[in-house]
């Protein structure tokens, strides 16, 4: 039995049996032409936007900029975010976030901007290995200083591997409007 038969019900019309068969092969070209619409689509990712540290992001309403970027001190501050592991190396990114649009108290404000960076940043290499962050602070924390009412300077710290370098910070948009990049990346200079 040929598939084409097992689409179809046997009749006593021929042309019954014919005309139900080419209605089948019909759906079958739609919902195979479909699938290759969609795999087009989920695999032609847009490129990163290249943009060079000091430059704005803009992701959604909020925007921040990447400063500079640094091996974690030696010796490192007594927090175990800086804790060395065996074959990686600290990494510290400096953000000023510049904007942050809503009516958060400072709590709110804090929360939500470290759970952005632990999210949505990464780091990639020439090879194209991708580090996640470690985790996200503000600033004045690295140096056991009170960060007082200042919401806008941060680090966030990977552990990327010993031999990666070209190292280039990626930001994913998750909701990015009209004119914004869904992915953003920034050459580290590392």
């Amino acid at each position: 039995m040929k598939m084409r038969d097992a689409l179809t019900a046997p009749c006593v019309d021929g042309g019954r049996v014919i005309k139900r068969t080419i209605r089948a092969e019909r759906f079958a070209l739609g919902v195979l032409l479909s699938g290759a619409c969609l795999l087009a689509v989920a695999c032609s990712k847009e490129p990163p936007r290249q943009i060079a540290l000091g430059d704005d992001i803009e992701i959604g309403p909020y925007a921040f900029r990447v400063l500079r970027a640094r091996n974690a001190p030696n010796p490192p501050p007594p927090l175990s975010t800086f804790r060395s592991q065996p074959g990686k190396k600290g990494i510290v990114v400096f953000v000023y976030w510049k904007t942050l649009a809503g009516d958060m108290d400072v709590m709110q404000r804090l929360a939500f901007i470290e759970s952005f960076f632990n999210n949505q940043l990464s780091i990639a290499d020439t090879e194209g290995r991708r580090t996640e962050a470690l985790d996200a602070m503000q600033e004045k924390l690295m140096y056991m200083e009170d960060p007082g009412s200042n919401w806008q300077n941060w680090i966030v710290v990977f552990n990327v591997p010993d031999e990666s370098r070209d190292l280039t910070l990626i930001v994913e948009n998750p909701e990015p409007r009209e004119g914004q990049a869904r992915l953003t990346a920034v050459p580290l200079g590392m």
